[in-house]
């Protein structure tokens, strides 16, 4: 037997869709780049890794289809997102 590799379209994914619009357009992370680029570096890693936890285990508990889990995943990501860009805003 032979079986076909699955296809996997990365961008459709949440996690990668949320981290590439707060990387690119949040001015939080275009003033932590130019002032501290390890608070910049920190606070990305902590977005894209709390996402990508959490997009892992919608998956396996709804289902691998994005559009089936995409507005429970964005509603439970967006507003931790913003509390920690906040969070950092105010720290930094």
């Amino acid at each position: 037997m032979t079986q076909s590799p699955k296809k996997y379209d990365l961008f459709s994914r949440g996690s990668f869709q949320t981290a590439a619009f707060l990387l690119l357009f949040s001015p939080l992370f275009t003033r932590l780049f130019q002032q501290n680029v390890w608070a910049y570096i920190t606070v990305a890693s902590i977005i894209i890794l709390f996402n990508f936890i959490t997009e892992c285990i919608l998956v396996k508990r709804i289902s691998a289809v994005p559009k089936n889990y995409i507005a429970f995943f964005q509603t439970i990501c967006l507003p931790v997102n913003i509390l920690l860009l906040c969070f950092f805003y105010y720290v930094t």
